[in-house]
């Protein structure tokens, strides 16, 4: 219940700051409606007693709720309409539903558009918020269509892009998001210190945002090399009483603390990554569940500090589990999927069966690069991983075929490990 309320909460807070800038044109009894159908009329159905109870209910449950009475509701206004959907929207992607969340996205855009026009801030706005939902969701064909929706929106929000206000930040946001979420690194940390820059100037107290923004800044330096410099990063997130595990869940503090564990691993520091790695996961998977995206990405980061650290028996069993619960929720042409059979590949050749590892390996360079496109910087990772076992097993003339066409800056992007040019050589 703690946590539906919380999750909730945070969506009312950014739902009511995008709705000053309405309050401030005469629209704060629209504002009021809609805060009250969400925090009243809502939790109030779903309390003890009320007509939508009938046991201790979930954040799902008021999401349900919630989502079956827009429409019913509102039947006349647009712009109120809008409102929910946008709220309703920011509300399923922390639960980590994107496509529900996609969907109420689509329909704020939609509705706000037909109340204020297609270039009002606010369309522009939730059109930012879509393309990173989009990205997050980070299948081939969501992809297509965020960068797509980004173009667009940028064309349409014009100069005010290079104006530092409220929609350069999103815009600038929701690009590093994009580029991120495919680890094209080097565009994502310029958009991202960009909209690094305008929040601490124009959201100082946004909590959500700057952890999000810093952690991605952290997450890119990492993966340009900079090892160092990443931890020092992460460690200042994690001390910055503004990022209180109250403030912003504790899931995204684990996000964090699993992300400086791998920045340790690169600097063979497997007795300080291994503790924090393990801790992040279970807090992970008792918020969000076993079969969560984060909790198995978090179990697979677990498992490589076991497989760095030479420990094979634990690192093959928690990588087996991995890809079976990742192929089972998400899909087996995912990329993150597609990532795991990557990673099992190596412990499997390294620790359990090396003609099973070679096909994994060969599945995941192949699938990424086919469905991602040719400079998939996992996909690079792979097809060296993959050259390497071929050549330990002899088969030379097939392994420098498969090394032709590798390069420094995706390798080190997929595992900032130091050293990978003499590596490659």
């Amino acid at each position: 219940a703690m946590l539906s309320i919380g999750l909730l909460a945070s969506s009312l807070l950014w739902f009511r700051s995008e709705r000053l800038r309405e309050a401030a044109t005469g629209q704060a009894a629209r504002a009021e409606a809609v805060a009250r159908f969400l925090s009243d009329d809502l939790l109030g159905a779903l309390s003890p007693g009320g007509a939508a109870f009938e046991r201790e209910p979930s954040m799902r449950d008021v999401l349900e709720q919630a989502s079956a009475q827009v429409a019913e509701r509102f039947p006349d206004d647009p712009a109120t309409r809008g409102g929910v959907h946008a709220a309703l929207g920011q509300a399923w992607r922390t639960l980590g539903d994107r496509e529900r969340s996609i969907a109420h996205l689509r329909d704020a855009e939609r509705y706000y558009a037909q109340a204020f026009g297609a270039r009002d801030a606010l369309t522009l706005a939730t059109r930012y918020a879509l393309v990173r939902t989009l990205a997050y969701a980070n299948t081939p064909g969501h992809i297509a269509e965020a960068g797509t929706l980004l173009d667009a929106t940028d064309a349409a929000a014009g100069p005010r892009l290079r104006e530092d206000g409220d929609l350069a930040l999103e815009a600038a946001y929701a690009r590093g998001v994009f580029h991120f979420q495919q680890l094209q690194v080097a565009p994502a940390l310029e958009a991202y210190r960009r909209a690094d820059q305008l929040q601490r100037r124009l959201r100082p107290d946004d909590a959500m945002m700057a952890v999000a923004i810093r952690g991605d800044l952290a997450d890119g330096t990492l993966r340009q090399g900079d090892t160092k410099g990443a931890i020092a990063q992460l460690r200042a997130i994690l001390a910055d009483p503004l990022f209180d595990a109250r403030r912003v869940g504790e899931g995204r503090m684990a996000s964090h603390r699993i992300m400086l564990a791998r920045a340790l691993r690169g600097l063979g520091e497997y007795d300080e990554a291994l503790p924090l790695a393990e801790a992040a996961a279970a807090t992970t998977e008792r918020i969000l569940g076993p079969d969560d995206y984060s909790t198995l990405i978090q179990l697979s980061t677990v498992a490589s500090i076991h497989d760095y650290a030479g420990r094979c028996e634990q690192a093959l069993p928690i990588a087996r589990v991995v890809l079976e619960r990742m192929a089972r929720r998400y899909g087996e042409e995912r990329q993150g999927t597609l990532i795991e059979t990557g990673n099992l590949g190596f412990k499997e050749y390294d620790c359990g069966d090396r003609a099973l590892g070679i096909e994994y390996l060969r599945q995941a360079e192949g699938g990424l690069r086919r469905l991602y496109g040719e400079d998939n910087v996992a996909a690079h990772s792979f097809r060296y991983a993959l050259a390497r076992s071929l050549a330990d097993e002899g088969r030379y003339r097939e392994a420098l075929q498969t090394v032709d066409g590798l390069n420094i800056t995706a390798l080190t992007a997929g595992d900032a490990t130091p050293g990978w040019e003499h590596r490659l050589r």
